[in-house]
């Protein structure tokens, strides 16, 4: 299986390198992403030009993922450097092999060297990198590679907060761009328990995890909520939303290049949204304080008010009832002492 999809994806790969130079307007987006299966599989680079299409965003993409490769193998192959190499492209996306990070012998040895080499090149050409940080297995468990093997991770958080650190770390040496898709996995996972991000094997990504990663490399890219776009790669509506809304809440409180310090509120966006009928509003306090929560329409008039009081230290919900307001777009605001902030909601009846 792992031959077949190899063979197909080299023949893909040599038509991009034989095909002419195109010019594109100046408005469309090129994406170059760099991979193996995590990448090919539900053709990821399809699925996230189809969404950005739906936002009024035109991109066009370009894809290296053999099965099975580490970025040492990109360093060595013609194919990707060649494509690196043509310089035309706004991003290019680095996805290690989903291994290699956990296994400190490698990670040390292979994937960090080998995306300094590649982050080089590419910035070379006057062209960002991105890494693409990916997701623990479904169960976690020791990840071994010939005689050098992980620590044996008892969940896929365990596995996910190895992951995570060594994208950052790398991303914020080289001052690369990071997508934060296995952390989106996390903020899924903790909602829905349940969720299938994963295929059988618990490691590739099934339709669901493919477009959790396309919502946020979305919003990485164009600094754009994806909430609320139509594209939806087959899903139900509801599914989705809830993908969207996780891509927003987790690229929202990431800033890789530097500390992530906890605010007194943190505010999720709220769930459905759009909504019809009713929607939740969620968030959460790091200790205690005097809170409100007021809701505007597009011309600043408050139309509703919340005085909370003291609160303390937890996270809370509270459900807003769609019956008494029109369709349009609103935004809801949470304030205490020494936090302000705002998130906007989308009504459609």
């Amino acid at each position: 299986m792992k031959k077949v999809n190899f063979i197909l994806s080299l023949i893909i790969f040599i038509a991009a390198i034989c095909a002419p130079r195109l010019t594109y307007a100046n408005d469309t987006t090129k994406v170059l992403f760099i991979g193996n299966s995590y990448t090919y599989v539900n053709d990821l680079p399809s699925m996230f030009m189809n969404l950005a299409l739906s936002g009024g965003k035109y991109v066009v993409t370009g894809m290296s993922a053999p099965g099975g490769y580490m970025l040492e193998n990109h360093r060595a192959d013609s194919v990707s450097i060649n494509l690196i190499r043509r310089g035309t492209w706004n991003y290019v996306v680095l996805q290690e092999q989903s291994q290699t990070p956990v296994i400190n012998y490698y990670r040390y040895n292979s994937m960090y060297p080998s995306g300094r080499y590649l982050d080089s090149l590419i910035k070379s050409y006057n062209q960002q990198t991105m890494f693409f940080m990916t997701w623990g297995r479904q169960n976690g468990g020791q990840q071994c590679i010939d005689s050098f093997c992980s620590p044996v991770f008892t969940s896929f958080f365990h596995m996910q907060d190895s992951l995570k650190s060594a994208y950052t770390e790398l991303s914020r040496m080289l001052n690369a761009f990071l997508s934060p898709v296995g952390e989106a996995w996390r903020t899924a996972k903790t909602q829905q328990p349940n969720i299938d991000l994963w295929q059988s094997d618990d490691s590739h990504p099934s339709l669901k995890g493919s477009y959790l990663a396309a919502c946020v490399f979305f919003m990485k890219i164009f600094n754009t909520s994806p909430v609320g776009l139509s594209y939806t790669a087959g899903l139900s509506q509801q599914d989705a939303l809830f993908l969207q809304n996780c891509a927003f809440q987790t690229v929202s409180g990431i800033n890789e290049n530097t500390a992530i310090v906890p605010d007194e509120i943190t505010l999720l966006q709220n769930y459905p949204n759009p909504f019809n009928t009713e929607t939740v509003i969620t968030f959460s306090l790091n200790k205690s304080a005097k809170v409100n929560l007021r809701i505007f329409d597009i011309t600043g008039k408050e139309i509703l008010k919340i005085d909370y009081g003291m609160l303390k230290r937890g996270q809370y919900t509270g459900r807003i009832d769609a019956s008494l307001l029109s369709s349009g777009i609103y935004f809801y605001n949470i304030k205490s002492t020494f936090s302000n902030l705002t998130r906007k909601m989308i009504l459609l009846k």
